[in-house]
């Protein structure tokens, strides 16, 4: 880790975040107000993607977040690309947000949670304790993904889903 690209938490972003000391939070992150960002979370580290050099994506948070200790959030390895985090959003410790994965506003990710890259999470969506959800699959709005679920195949507006693979509750 290049010491150089990482910013002094406390001095770049609106003073009506709450920023813990120990997040480390890199230059390309632009955060909105009013977050509450825990301990030794993680913001802003290049993607994994096989063979790639040289990210330099962004990652964009909105207003009103709230993001626990030990989260993971990582950019896109395209200029043009970002990782997105909307507004009033909690996202619980130990949960990962891979690279180019938007999240819209009023989800609710919980505790230890790995949305793989490239994923769409629409609004209201509800993912409990322990999901996986693959690479590339999008999450309507409203849904909900049941504790320990693994998604493989996208979710429909307001449908719930769990197990694993992760199947509609009838």
């Amino acid at each position: 880790m290049n010491a150089d690209n990482i910013y002094d938490p406390m001095s770049k972003f609106d003073k009506s975040n709450k920023i813990h000391e120990t997040a480390i939070i890199y230059e390309n992150v632009k955060i909105g107000k009013n977050n509450i960002i825990g301990p030794y979370t993680v913001i802003g580290s290049n993607g994994e993607i096989r063979d790639a050099k040289n990210f330099e994506g962004m990652v964009i948070i909105g207003d009103g977040n709230v993001i626990s200790e030990l989260v993971t959030i990582q950019r896109p390895l395209s200029k043009e690309a970002k990782t997105t985090i909307g507004n009033n959003n909690i996202v619980m410790a130990h949960s990962h947000i891979g690279h180019d994965v938007v999240i819209g506003n009023d989800c609710e990710i919980a505790t230890g949670t790995i949305i793989g890259g490239y994923c769409t999470i629409k609004d209201m969506v509800k993912i409990k304790l322990g999901c996986t959800i693959r690479n590339r699959k999008t999450i309507g709005t409203g849904a909900l993904v049941g504790m320990g679920s693994t998604v493989v195949k996208d979710v429909l507006e307001n449908q719930i889903v769990f197990g694993n693979p992760a199947k509609e509750k009838k």
